[in-house]
């Protein structure tokens, strides 16, 4: 595929859970990761990867780091498929991937710089960790020890360790975990000019409000599979979400069930002297219709579904149920019946 940076193609890798037996102690039963995932990054796209708690996002990630290796299918590098190579997939994935995890517990009397320079030891070209300290924002703690930083300057302290040697693809689990607005806001610019500069970016993040205005596309994950993957418009589009309009009116709420009667009312919140709805799907003509009915309209806007929303219906979940789900072993898709598990 053109411009494709990295390629997953039906790309499966399970956890292994310890299950002992009477007769083997150490036997393992699979578990939860991601199923026949197909993927395909382009150069300087910035990805936002959006699901419920235990869907495989951070398994997905370290997939593509080559921190995990992959049970079957194939990946392919800037059009290679990387198992025909004589290096390993994860060493080949690990030198063009630059990855930040959700967590990193940095602690002791070592200070910054001495931990970017190990490694920068590790790289084989010369990294100036300098450099990569302005570009985060912790040059003024580059003799602090890392007991003293704070959680944001960790976040920083694990993009600049990400950010070492160039990476072609940069995958940021978290990123904005413990990071101030301004901070946040420092991050997101840094993101916006790596992509310019042709690095495919892939930002994992529970804030997804704070996606809609950085992410070129989105993939929507669930149980280990891709529910959903595309610009914010096609996804919407895709969900019968994409026409939608919000009406606000003072006094008592009209019957526009009968005033609109092409239209659909998807929702509605009425108060004592004030109301809100969602129309799905108006006419040309359904404002002027509303107003010559005599209703006081107070507000009229476009009403775009955000990300968690779109989340919901391509899962079919309800938002408590996004919010709080946690998957297991037994909430995997449906497997043939002749399948070993």
């Amino acid at each position: 595929m053109a411009d494709s940076v990295i390629e997953l193609f039906d790309v499966t890798f399970r956890h292994k859970i310890p299950k002992p037996k009477l007769t083997n102690p150490w036997f393992k039963t699979k578990g939860a990761g991601i199923f026949s995932m197909n993927l395909s990054l382009k150069k300087g796209q910035i990805l936002g990867l959006v699901g419920p708690n235990g869907a495989g996002k951070t398994t997905l990630l370290r997939v593509l780091a080559g921190i995990i290796p992959i049970d079957a299918g194939m990946v392919k590098l800037n059009g290679v498929d990387l198992s025909t190579l004589d290096n390993s997939i994860d060493n080949q994935l690990r030198a063009n991937v630059g990855h930040m995890p959700e967590q990193v517990r940095w602690a002791g009397r070592v200070t910054v710089m001495q931990t970017l320079e190990k490694f920068a030891a590790m790289r084989p070209q010369s990294i100036s960790s300098d450099k990569l300290l302005s570009l985060v924002g912790l040059k003024a703690k580059s003799d602090s020890p890392l007991d003293e930083l704070s959680q944001g300057m960790r976040q920083r302290l694990s993009l600049a360790v990400a950010l070492m040697g160039s990476p072609k693809i940069l995958l940021l689990d978290e990123p904005f975990n413990g990071l101030d607005p301004v901070a946040a806001k420092s991050v997101e610019k840094m993101i916006k000019q790596l992509a310019k500069k042709g690095v495919t970016v892939i930002v994992s993040s529970h804030q997804v409000s704070g996606l809609v205005d950085l992410v070129d596309r989105l993939l929507l994950i669930h149980r280990g599979q891709l529910v959903a993957d595309g610009t914010i418009d096609e996804i919407e589009a895709n969900l019968g979400l994409n026409n939608r309009i919000e009406v606000s009116g003072t006094g008592q709420y009209p019957d526009l069930k009968k005033i609109l009667s092409s239209s659909v009312i998807i929702d509605k919140i009425v108060h004592e002297n004030y109301w809100q709805c969602t129309i799905q799907n108006p006419a040309d003509d359904a404002m002027m219709e509303i107003v010559n009915a005599g209703c006081q309209i107070t507000e009229w806007k476009r009403k775009p579904p955000d990300i968690v929303e779109l989340l919901c219906h391509a899962t079919g979940l309800e938002i408590e149920e996004i919010g709080m789900e946690i998957q297991s072993s037994t909430m995997m898709p449906l497997r043939l019946a002749t399948e070993e598990e």
